[in-house]
Parts: structure tokens; sequence; C-alpha cells
């Protein structure tokens, strides 16, 4: 979808950061994770991870923005704004998933190393980081779609239509929706990970 395509972009070298840092660890020896270590490299991994998302939204929304033909300017608290809400689609909080999903990846870490597991360690990090990338994928398209929306809102726009891809594996509800129009201040969430309709401006119908 031509609307994502500029965070794709992004996305794709966000992705090899992330498989970098997680086989960073992965190349470690047992010897290096102990208790003490394994939190102090995993809190650094997660540190830069969360700062290139950061740079990516950023970046992300401000095209957003300027694509839907907002008049104002979007900025590093717009983005702020948008992660420290509770997101209706992930059911949870993007700062405290971040820590719980580091807190997790410690367990794995250190049970594998309690029984000297390196497949067990591959698994934990390949798991850790797919689950990484899927939210920080979510939280994109959230920003992408929060930045349209601002736009829209700063223009005046009253009302907007919901498109699906209209591609075949469309979900029930994202196909129910398809041409409904909505005021702009009563746009339903999306109902799942991965959506990627979106809204144009229309007339009320």
């Amino acid at each position: 979808m031509r609307m994502y395509r500029y965070l794709d972009s992004l996305l794709a070298n966000t992705k090899k950061k992330i498989r970098t840092e997680f086989n960073r660890v992965g190349s470690m020896g047992f010897d290096e994770l102990n208790v003490v270590n394994t939190s102090r490299v995993t809190e650094a991994m997660f540190d830069r991870m969360l700062a290139e998302n950061d740079a990516v939204y950023r970046k992300a929304a401000k095209k957003a923005y300027r694509d839907a033909g907002g008049n104002e300017s979007i900025d590093a608290k717009f983005v702020e704004g948008v992660l420290v809400a509770y997101n209706l689609v992930t059911g949870y909080l993007y700062g405290k998933e971040a820590e719980r999903k580091r807190l997790r990846l410690n367990e794995q870490i250190l049970t594998a190393r309690e029984y000297a597991d390196r497949d067990m360690l591959r698994d934990g990090l390949r798991t850790s980081a797919n689950l990484w990338y899927t939210q920080t994928v979510q939280y994109g398209v959230d920003i992408v779609d929060a930045a349209t929306l601002k736009a829209y809102k700063d223009r005046g726009i009253k009302y907007v239509k919901w498109v699906s891809q209209d591609d075949g594996k469309e979900c029930a509800e994202c196909k129910a929706r398809n041409g409904k129009v909505f005021r702009i201040t009563e746009v339903p969430a999306k109902s799942h990970y991965g959506c990627r309709c979106y809204l144009k401006p229309t007339e009320k119908e």
C-alpha cells in the first residue's frame, strides 16, 4: 500500500539492525551471560532498539502528515503521545511491553545458560527478535495512521471513508467496513495486527 511505502523502506533497514543486535548476543559465550551481565547487555540493546524505532517513527510521521496535506508540523511530542497511549490493537502500552519483552529475553538467555544449550539460546533469540519486529511494525503503522488523521483534522476535514485492501486477504471486519463513512472524530480502531486499511477524505453520505 502506497501510504505505508515509506515506512516499509525505513523498516527494512531497522529489521537488519534488529537482526544484528540479537546476533551479537547469540555470539556471546555462556560465561559472559551471567545474571548481572545479561541484564546489562539486554538493557543496552533495548535502549538502542527503542532509539532506532523513535527515529523511524518521527520520519514516518512527518512524511505521512505532509502527504496527507497537513499544514502544520509533527514533532517528537506527537510521536511520544501515540506511544504512551494504550493501544487498542496490541492491548498494551509500548514502553511497558518493551520492558516485558526484555525481561522475558533475560529469562530465556539464563535458562539456556543453565542447560548450556546453544540451540535453546538461538531459538529464544529468534523468537524474541520476531516479536520485537512485529511490535515495531505495528506501532509504525499506528504512527502513520495517527499522523494522517491529524493532517485531515488540521485541514478541517469532517468525514473520512474506510478503504480496505480488497485483495482477497482482508478479514471479515475490514471487508465489512470497506467504503463506510465515519465522522473524523468517530473512526473505529483497527481490529488486528498488520491491518493496512486506510482512511481518505470524503463528503458526508
